[in-house]
């Protein structure tokens, strides 16, 4: 017989973890996964070397590079130097330039830049992250779908 305790208050196997329900079926079963999993809400704080804490949206439909919010931006030969969440005048080598669909046929040109950032406590090197110009958006920080793959990250949308 399906009890109650049976589909709603079952317990996940050892090693991992519930993350709200999923429904199995025609059942509602724990969301188990794996402790290794990074579990992130939509929206995080997260730090970046040399900027501080800011507060990030976790996007799952970006399929390209993080985006950091950055307005006057200098390109001028390998650096980029830009204005950042802050006030912050940053300069960085650029690592690569991205072309970037934002809608209505229009396409961007951003440059690319790495930072050192930590996310949960933590540290991950060289994450790439395109500036652009975000201040119409409430999150200066976008995180997208390829470094969330890299994280092995699960997303809980009540967080």
């Amino acid at each position: 017989m399906n009890t109650f305790k049976r589909y709603y208050l079952e317990k996940c196997w050892k090693h991992y973890t519930q993350v709200g329900m999923k429904k199995k079926g025609k059942k509602m079963v724990p969301n188990c996964v794996s402790k290794e999993n990074v579990v992130l809400g939509i929206d995080e704080t997260i730090e970046i070397d040399g900027i501080g804490s800011l507060l990030a949206k976790v996007d799952t439909g970006n399929e390209a590079y993080n985006v950091l919010h950055g307005i006057d931006i200098e390109v001028a030969g390998d650096n980029v130097t830009f204005t950042t969440a802050g006030n912050k005048q940053v300069t960085k080598p650029r690592k690569d330039n991205i072309k970037i669909h934002i809608g209505s046929g229009v396409k961007e040109d951003r440059p690319v830049v790495v930072f050192d950032i930590k996310v949960n406590g933590q540290e991950y090197k060289d994450v790439p992250f395109s500036i652009a110009d975000r201040s119409e958006n409430e999150e200066p920080v976008l995180i997208g779908a390829p470094f969330l793959k890299m994280l092995d990250a699960v997303i809980d949308t009540s967080k």
